[in-house]
Parts: structure tokens; C-alpha cells; sequence
């Protein structure tokens, strides 16, 4: 219910002239946007190709990692293990412990990924005289004791590979590029969490003889990878896309997996570009920038031409086979060389990334979908703002969670009135004032 307070602020706002927000111009002139853009803090350093993950603390704050990577100008001795965390919201970055070292060597191209609350590393590869060597051992990063924790050896190791978690307890290791025979593998390894051991999953069907540098996640049942680089015939990237359907007779045999090809996505095929780690409004993977020209480490395609980042976002059903290409608003920076695109509070993050040749970035981007078009102050996500929305907004204001859990197919971003990226105490006159004048989108 709505209290005194707000109705005095309501009956107050609504007796001035109405106020037109900056941020809400903008929305008037994208109201068919998909999603909001925001900046977090930036990283201490230029970075791309760093490993990433994030936690839920389960109290409406979440705690992203960024481990490893390769620092400005790309070069392979500039690969680093430095490693950070930003808690959001309200944080800064801080710097944890170093990643371990393979050979003494800083990796690249390894996959982080959370699960249960704990955050694991898993591949990689170091480089010295242009030799590259793959990480076997997998690792979980010990939060409390700002430690690395080493576990099960990955039977098949791979670096550049896709990572999913299922039933918040295994993690999918798919594909990637074999460092012992300098080739890629068509393995599907399967981590359980809980008993440290490593199974053998269903290969994925194409292309063979497997993939690196490709994207994907597992959403409910579902693993699904696509694009990527298979070096059959040459480095040659591929626009395919699988979908496979874990345990599908439901017996309990999560090694099982029947895959299908679907059909390609829009837009341009991609190499190293982000997946969501997990579903995304109605469970969706989202899929962002990277490149349709790949490259090794520095940003030079195999072909000898500089490799640029593609500026696009897409989302895919893996139930309903349904690709989209979305809109988006707000400042952002196109980039590639991701390892992967991470959930914070009710948006995704990209921490990182490649700009160019040899160009990398510290900037740290937010992105909120939008349900049903983009109405800033529409918190029940009607199409409209009015009355119904003042609850909502101090929910959202108050308890970011809980406002998740009432409206999940909207997004509190829309709190956001003043577009400064954070939902506070700043927003309320301008949510009233919106709400008073009756013209807002």
C-alpha cells in the first residue's frame, strides 16, 4: 500500500509543471528499445579475454570476478594473472588473489563459472615463444580465504571453450581447442560439483572435429553452442548452431545428450563473442559483440587483417527455436574477445574487452532487458505509467529482490528515472513528477 508519505509526494508532484528527464527524451525516441545500457566501474586495467563469473549473495548485492587476460597493447608478454572483484551494487574494484600460474605462466582463454555460490576455473593456455600449452588442472577460488583450490584434473583439457551449469551442480565443459595436439575436440566433459569427478558426455555432432572460440550455455535442460572457428580446411569460422537436450529419456543419465541442429541466428556469425552464463529473461540466452573475423590473441586475424568488434545483441529460445535481434540505448562500447557475459542483480554484465588490434578496454557495461518496450517508471510493465506503478517503484527502490520475484518479466532498471545507473533516493521526485505530468512514454 502506498503511505502517507508517498501520497503527500504524489498529490504534491502532481500539482507542478510536468519535468521532462534527460534519460526520458531518450526513451521517447527509443521506446522500441529491448534493453537499457548502463556503465559500472571501470577495471583498474585495460583487459580482454579474462575469465569471468558472478555470485548472487542471495541479499540483493552480487559479486563479479574477472581472473586473468591479456593487458594493452595484446602481445603474449603481456598476458597477466592479475585478478579482481566488484561487489554491486555501491562497490569498487578490488584486486584478490593472482590466478595460478601454468608452467609459470599466465593463461588465457579460460573459463570461469559459478555454482552454488562457488566460482571454478577451468582451462587456458599460457604462451611462451609463440608455443601454446593448455591448462589440465581445474581450480575454485576460495572467496573466504582469497585462495585457489585445486581439484579434479580435466581428462581432455581444453582452452577457448563453452561452459554451462546444470541443475546448479555440473558443469558442462563443451568443445575447444586441444593444446597437446594443436587441434580442436569434439568432447563434451561433464564436472560434478559435488563428488569431484569428471564423466564423458555425448560428443557434439558439428563441426567436427570440433570448435574453439564459439559461445554457449546450458538453460533447463538445454546445452547449446554456436559459431566459433573450426580448423578444418583452415581457421574458418562457422555460423552453425546445436541445441542438445540433456538426460532426454529423464533416467538420470546426465551424459546423455540428443543433439539437433536449429537454424542460424541473425546478423553476423561470431568468434569469442559473450553468452549469458544461464537464461535470460524468459529464458533466453543472450549472445554480443565479438568478431566475424578471427583472430589468435592480439586482434590480427588468421588472415592477416586487423580483426574490429561487431555491435550487435541477440537472444535465443532454445525451446521455441527463436532467434531475435535486439535494440538497445544508452552508452556502450562494441567489443569482442569475451569469455563470457555474466548476471548481476537484473541485468548482464560485459567486464573488459577488445576494441581492436592490440586495443583492449577497462570499461565495465551494464544491460537491462526491457519486457514489452521501454517505458522508464512502468514497474509493473503494463505499457504505461500511472497509479499501479507507485508500489512497485518503492519495491524496487527498497528491495531489489523482492521486486524480482513479484515482477520477473520486468525489470527494476525502469526505476532508474534519472539514468545515473543506480535505482535510489535520486529517482523519486522524477519518478512523481513523471508520474503527475501524464507525458511521459
Amino acid at each position: 500500500m502506498v503511505g502517507k508519505r508517498q501520497r503527500r509526494a504524489l498529490a504534491r508532484h502532481s500539482a507542478r509543471a510536468f519535468l521532462l528527464p534527460t534519460c526520458l527524451a531518450l526513451a521517447v525516441e527509443a521506446s522500441a528499445a529491448d534493453a537499457i545500457w548502463t556503465e559500472l566501474p571501470p577495471l583498474p586495467i585495460k583487459i580482454s579475454n579474462n575469465a569471468v563469473a558472478s555470485v548472487d549473495q542471495g541479499n540483493g548485492t552480487a559479486t563479479i570476478y574477472s581472473f586473468m587476460g591479456i593487458l594493452e597493447p595484446a602481445g603474449n608478454s603481456n598476458i597477466t594473472a592479475m585478478s579482481f572483484k566488484l561487489t554491486l551494487p555501491g562497490g569498487s574494484w578490488q584486486r584478490i588473489a593472482d590466478a595460478p600460474l601454468l608452467n609459470g605462466l599466465p593463461k588465457i582463454a579460460a573459463n570461469a563459472i559459478a555454482v552454488a555460490g562457488e566460482v571454478y576455473l577451468i582451462g587456458g593456455y599460457s604462451v611462451q615463444n609463440f608455443r601454446e600449452t593448455t591448462e589440465h588442472r581445474l581450480f575454485r577460488y576460495d572467496a573466504a580465504g582469497d585462495a585457489y583450490v585445486e581439484l579434479a584434473r580435466v581428462p581432455v583439457e581444453v582452452d577457448d571453450a563453452v561452459v554451462g551449469v546444470y541443475q546448479d551442480r555440473y558443469i558442462y565443459l563443451v568443445s575447444g581447442w586441444h593444446g597437446p595436439i594443436n587441434n580442436n575436440v569434439p568432447d563434451v566433459q561433464v564436472y560434478d560439483t559435488a563428488t569431484d569427478t569428471w564423466t564423458a558426455a555425448t560428443p557434439i555432432p558439428a563441426p567436427l572435429p570440433g570448435l574453439f572460440g564459439h559461445s554457449g550455455t546450458v538453460i533447463g535442460h538445454r546445452i547449446l553452442y554456436c559459431d566459433g572457428v573450426t580448423t578444418v580446411g583452415g581457421f574458418l569460422l562457422t555460423d552453425r548452431v546445436f541445441v542438445g537436450r540433456i538426460d532426454p529419456q529423464q533416467t538420470g543419465n546426465f551424459n546423455s545428450i540428443a543433439w539437433t541442429e536449429v537454424a542460424a541466428h541473425p546478423g553476423s556469425a561470431t568468434y569469442r563473442a559473450a553468452a549469458s552464463q544461464g537464461p535470460a529473461l524468459g529464458g533466453r540466452m543472450l549472445l554480443l559483440g565479438g568478431t566475424d573475423n578471427p583472430y589468435n590473441f592480439n586482434g590480427i586475424g588468421y588472415n592477416g587483417r586487423s580483426s574490429f568488434p561487431l555491435d550487435q545483441v541477440l537472444s535465443y529460445d532454445p525451446i521455441g527455436d527463436d532467434w531475435r535481434a535486439l535494440t538497445t540505448t544508452g552508452p556502450h562500447e562494441a567489443t569482442m574477445d569475451h569469455r563470457g557475459l555474466v548476471r548481476a542483480a537484473d541485468g548482464w554484465v560485459t567486464v573488459g574487452g577488445m576494441l581492436g588490434p592490440r586495443t583492449m578496454t577497462d570499461r565495465v557495461f551494464l544491460l537491462r532487458l526491457v519486457g514489452g518496450g521501454l517505458v522508464l517508471g512502468d514497474l509493473n510493465c503494463d505499457g504505461a505509467l500511472n497509479g499501479a506503478d507507485i508500489d512497485p517503484f518503492f519495491l524496487a527502490l527498497g528491495d531489489p529482490a523482492g521486486y524480482g520475484t513479484a515482477f520477473p518479466e520486468c525489470t527494476s532498471a525502469l526505476a532508474d528515472m534519472n539514468c545515473d545507473g543506480r535505482v535510489d533516493g535520486a529517482d523519486i521526485d522524477a519518478f512523481f513528477e513523471c508520474l503527475g505530468g501524464g507525458n511521459c512514454p
